[in-house]
């Protein structure tokens, strides 16, 4: 209160420090009479506010509020002014003022003079110098206006269906009205509401005897989460009971999914005790909190663990163990499943797997098996006494879930130190397939961890010689005696290490040649004979051995060995073949045309002479020469051979057009032939004979003078007659046509 705001007499002041001096009680409370306060707050933006006056238990009761301004040398007065009961005629106010100091809460009791049952008005005056700023006043039935403690205690939290479920206990009746605010790391306080509670009957904690419990819902995070508690009083009509209560200690809780842990595994191969050693490499990841969460517990990951289950020999005692991450480790060569674990308040999460498959010994030691029946017995060699073995067998390339395992116990030490087991029930190892079998041993079989692989074999139960015979051998021709074998891989080669070798056996089967035997690696499944002759019948047969015992022949395979001829002989010499037909043929031909042409040399053109015409079918009709390039032979005078034929058909008639005769005269001058010529072409020409219209090929349409006597080449003797040819008139007819 601003001093200079009250009545400004003397006494009123003087009164107080009075009162202030001879104060007593919890708030060091004195009561004054009310004569003259300013109403409202001081206006300033600094002071005290928020003021709340309520009942804490059942005769205490408590004011507290908030104040902005400077810390240093502040003092606050809580002012309370009522009208006592035996005053209510008058309405005259007294009032009562408790001084705080720094502190923001006063407690009182009834004993105070303080009336809970009627209404009280209450603000506060903060001191700060000679300034003194005032809060908004307040009227109050205490008695009915109660607040409520926050949760008590610690607050259990569970997660399940990505929501969390928070229960505590409280002191006081169900019945309250419950709020939450949750923040993470990168976001700011939201309020959520968790319903009104109801009588749940006794507490779920049991750390306080006879209290009541409440429970509160909130989704659940990937993310690390700050989450705080209030309640408030709720009346039987709904309507609130009191204020808020203060928020509860800060409950953290971890995201509902942990990162995944970036963890390296590095294994050693097996030594010679049989275990190989494991080492973890790498940090588990850290989790971002919120500010209220930092060094506290709840959020952060306890500790992170590694649990390794061991896969083989499961029926042993105990599978698993749980060791702390990064300790080293000393495995046998069975099968493991490692997981690493992240332990929080909810318990135990995998953050990372890793699976570690089986390994076998490099060397190879004896496993004798032997099935009769069905009885299946094992002896192998015998470890330090009171040594516990594990006995293992799966079917090879089958699920694990198909796998068997016995536990034995030597009660004696064998003279031999072998370790024999034998049993008759089901399953025997008398199915034709490979199976896997391995021994393990321990001195502590209750620890998975200490088991060490003492044996690993394979073996192919059944008839192993009947199972494994090769099939589909085949034969062929590969050099000039040689033969390549050929076959598919026998069914022992599925199983590692038991097929040693293939044997191939050759026989020839006229009796001449013994027979002869190649060994085979297992891996491969051809060969080459060599050594061979032709035109014999061989039989090959081939045979899968194991290291126990020899295995069964195939069926023989016959075939009779030819010496074959390279196919690219065949085609050169065919090809030579071909040449010479062809060259002989080429150079008779040649040679025959030139002996037919000294022999007989050829005839004139048919159809460049005009000596005789042999018509289609009615007789005869000139063929005159066409051109002068049709007749390069000059014709002499002497020796002159004349054709003629006969215009009559035979029968007494006569054609249109008489032939006229057409002969030559030797004796006559070259001058007078040659205009006879003329005109016979010039008639040859009248009656449409050109030299186009002549076929050559047809020697029965024309008369053709055959010229004997010496015949020359002269290109003046044509040239004359073309001119002759050219310049003469044509004459009278000197060939007739048949009709």
């Amino acid at each position: 209160m601003d001093m200079m705001g009250l009545a400004g007499t003397s006494k009123h002041i003087t009164f107080l420090l009075l009162c202030q001096l001879g104060a007593s009680g919890p708030g060091d409370g004195c009561c004054v009479e009310k004569t003259s306060f300013p109403e409202g707050a001081s206006g300033s933006p600094l002071g005290p506010r928020n003021l709340s006056c309520y009942r804490v238990s059942k005769t205490d009761y408590e004011c507290s509020w908030q104040y902005d301004g400077p810390e240093d040398n502040v003092s606050h007065v809580l002012w309370c002014c009522f009208v006592p009961p035996n005053h209510t005629h008058t309405g005259q106010e007294r009032c009562r003022y408790f001084s705080s100091g720094p502190d923001r809460t006063v407690q009182f009791w009834e004993q105070d003079g303080i009336p809970v049952l009627s209404k009280v008005n209450f603000w506060v005056e903060s001191r700060l110098g000679n300034r003194t700023m005032k809060s908004q006043k307040i009227s109050q039935y205490l008695y009915n206006w109660t607040k409520t403690t926050p949760p008590l205690g610690h607050i259990k939290v569970s997660q399940s269906h990505r929501q969390l479920r928070m229960d505590w206990n409280v002191s006081e009746e169900a019945g309250a009205e419950v709020q939450f605010r949750r923040r993470m790391p990168t976001t700011n306080w939201t309020l959520g509401d968790c319903g009104p509670q109801v009588n749940s009957g006794s507490g779920v904690l049991g750390d306080i005897r006879g209290s009541m419990s409440e429970s509160c819902l909130c989704p659940s995070e990937n993310m690390a989460q700050e989450i705080q508690i209030r309640r408030r009083r709720r009346l039987s009509s709904g309507a609130p009971g009191g204020p808020w209560s203060d928020w509860s200690m800060p409950v953290c809780v971890p995201p509902e999914v942990l990162p995944q842990a970036k963890i390296k595994f590095l294994v050693e191969p097996l030594n010679q005790g049989g275990r190989r050693r494991l080492t973890m490499q790498g940090q588990s990841p850290q989790l971002a909190v919120p500010e209220g969460c930092r060094g506290r517990p709840g959020a952060q990951v306890k500790k992170h663990l590694v649990l390794v289950r061991m896969l083989s020999c499961r029926c042993q005692a105990q599978t698993s163990k749980t060791v702390p991450l990064g300790k080293k480790l000393n495995l046998s060569g069975a099968t493991y499943d490692l997981n690493v674990l992240a332990k929080t308040r909810f318990g135990r999460s995998t953050i990372q797997k890793w699976h570690l498959p089986a390994q076998e010994l490099t060397e190879t030691r004896a496993l004798n098996v032997s099935v009769g029946g069905n009885m299946t017995s094992m002896q192998w060699a015998a470890q330090a006494p009171g040594t516990t073995y594990c006995l293992e067998w799966q079917p090879w390339f089958q699920h694990r879930n198909h796998t068997h395992c016995t536990l034995i116990v030597p009660e004696e030490e064998d003279p031999a130190k072998m370790v024999t087991h034998s049993w008759s029930s089901k399953p025997t190892l008398e199915q034709e397939e490979c199976y896997r079998i391995t021994v393990f041993a321990s001195k502590n079989p209750k620890n998975p961890m200490l088991w060490a692989t003492v044996l690993s074999s394979y073996y192919f139960g059944g008839n192993a010689s009947r199972a494994g015979t090769p099939r589909h051998v085949s034969v062929r021709n590969q050099t000039g005696d040689s033969v390549s074998v050929e076959w598919t891989a026998s069914q022992l080669s599925t199983c590692p290490g038991v097929l040693t070798q293939y044997v191939v056996r050759c026989e020839a089967e006229d009796g001449a040649w013994e027979s002869a035997e190649w060994l085979v690696p297992p891996t491969k499944t051809q060969v080459t004979l060599d050594g061979l002759r032709s035109r014999v019948m061989y039989k090959v047969q081939v045979r899968a051995d194991t290291a126990r015992l020899p295995g069964a022949w195939s069926h023989p395979q016959r075939f009779s060995f030819e010496v074959q001829i390279s196919r690219l002989s065949i085609i050169f010499a065919s090809l030579g073949s071909f040449a010479s037909v062809l060259l002989v043929g080429s150079l008779g031909y040649i040679g025959l045309n030139r002996a037919a042409w000294h022999l007989c040399p050829p005839l004139p053109t048919p159809c460049g002479s005009t000596a005789v015409e042999f018509p289609g079918s009615q007789g005869k009709q000139a063929w005159q020469w066409c051109n002068p390039e049709d007749f390069p032979e000059v014709l002499y005078p002497r020796d002159a051979l004349v054709v003629e034929m006969p215009g009559d058909r035979g029968d007494g008639t006569e054609s249109p057009q008489a032939a006229p005769e057409c002969a030559l005269d030797t004796r006559r001058p070259l001058e007078t032939q040659r205009q006879r010529q003329v005109q016979a072409l010039s008639e040859a020409r009248r009656l449409g004979l050109a030299r186009e219209d002549c076929p050559r090929g047809d020697l029965a349409h024309v008369t053709l003078p055959l010229l004997l006597g010496g015949v020359t080449q002269g290109a003046s003797v044509l040239d004359d007659l073309w001119r002759t040819h050219k310049t003469a008139e044509p004459g009278p007819p000197t060939l007739g046509q048949e009709a």
